[in-house]
């Protein structure tokens, strides 16, 4: 029933090694790009596997960079009556759940602050260097991100007893950029911002290279809406298309309508002209767009290997053998060893968001 592979190295809260799990029954990792990832290993109990697998130590993989934080033990018989544990919890991203903002802060659009200070602001006043040592994470520190993709992007929030976790997965989620919580051998974690890269040019999963199976492409414009009516009051109203420099017109045109207030999403003040119609177009192409999708089993290591040849957030290419050929991006790659081996499945999602607005690396 045990197998021994690939092994899960254990570590104390001072980041100190104290053993390594090579013979379990079953390990599932996860990565992902804008939130935390987790893991599950299942094994045969046994005292020394329950002294090792505690609460709170930290666990690593060698198909992965990030590291785990054990958060739950599970021990129950199956139904040949042997003892079994099922250790699980997150990678250390789960950290930032550990604090909220105390203080009420507020990024004001006329301040024009940048994403990524807005966030080093957060963390610096809530789990760097907060003014009540306590609150402190004394060997978590910020790396600044220098790449234009993160650099260029700007915050326009207020947050009050709000937690950390949850703000920083909002802002990835809402600016299609990811986050990760790295930790050295000394036991720093280092936190940072980052985007995927643009590979599609150069990896492509397809069932002609033999690292696609069972691929399953859709289309279809059911949903879709290109111009919408923003009304102001009863009578005024504004409108916004799709494609800013061609209105539709006859067939092709599909309307819909929005209130002024629906599209304020809560913020403070009215907003311009403008503003509502850049809210408007945001909206038809996020919710209202044309749906595709394309869904594949890839198999590990032909000709791409992860973390090698790409990585989590990194935009690629998926070919089915009819010929239809969509761009998407990694959100999630989950590793699994088990009896049947090894498997290694990215998770892809259709990018829906404007590409020359969050450029890709």
């Amino acid at each position: 029933m045990d197998i021994r592979e690939l092994a899960l190295y254990v570590y104390n809260a001072s980041y100190q090694m104290i053993g390594v799990v090579e013979k379990y029954v079953s390990l599932i990792w996860s990565d992902r790009y804008d939130e935390a990832g987790d893991f599950e290993l299942e094994v045969v109990y046994d005292p020394g596997m329950k002294d090792l697998l505690q609460k709170d130590r930290f666990v690593t993989t060698d198909y992965s960079d990030r590291t785990a934080v054990i958060e739950k033990i599970e021990i129950s018989k199956d139904e040949d009556g042997n003892a079994m544990m099922v250790i699980s919890g997150r990678s250390i991203e789960v950290i930032l759940d550990r604090r909220i903002v105390l203080t009420k802060t507020e990024f004001k659009k006329d301040d024009n602050i940048l994403l990524q200070n807005g966030v080093k602001k957060l963390l610096n006043e809530n789990l760097i260097a907060p003014s009540d040592p306590k609150r402190q994470i004394s060997n978590f520190t910020f790396s600044e991100s220098s790449a234009s993709q993160i650099t260029s992007l700007k915050i326009e929030e207020t947050y009050d007893k709000d937690s950390l976790y949850e703000i920083v997965t909002g802002l990835c989620s809402d600016k299609h950029i990811g986050f990760k919580v790295l930790m050295d051998l000394s036991g720093r974690y280092t936190f940072s911002l980052y985007k995927g890269k643009d590979i599609s040019k150069d990896v492509l999963f397809s069932p002609y290279y033999d690292n696609l199976n069972n691929s399953q492409y859709f289309s279809s414009t059911e949903d879709y809406k290109n111009v919408m009516f923003i009304s102001k009051d009863d009578t005024d109203y504004l409108t916004a298309f799709i494609d800013s420099s061609t209105e539709p017109e006859g067939l092709s045109r599909r309307e819909t309508h929005e209130s002024a207030s629906g599209l304020k999403e809560n913020k403070e003040g009215d907003l311009t002209d403008d503003e509502l119609k850049t809210k408007a177009v945001k909206k038809l192409k996020s919710e209202f767009k044309i749906q595709t999708g394309f869904e594949g089993d890839i198999i590990p290591d032909v000709l791409y290997a992860y973390r090698t040849n790409y990585n989590v957030g990194d935009k690629v290419q998926l070919e089915d053998e009819y010929g239809n050929r969509e761009a998407v991006y990694i959100s999630e790659v989950v590793i699994t060893f088990d009896e049947n081996g090894l498997s290694i499945i990215p998770t892809f999602k259709e990018i829906d968001w404007d590409e020359e607005e969050y450029k890709w690396l």
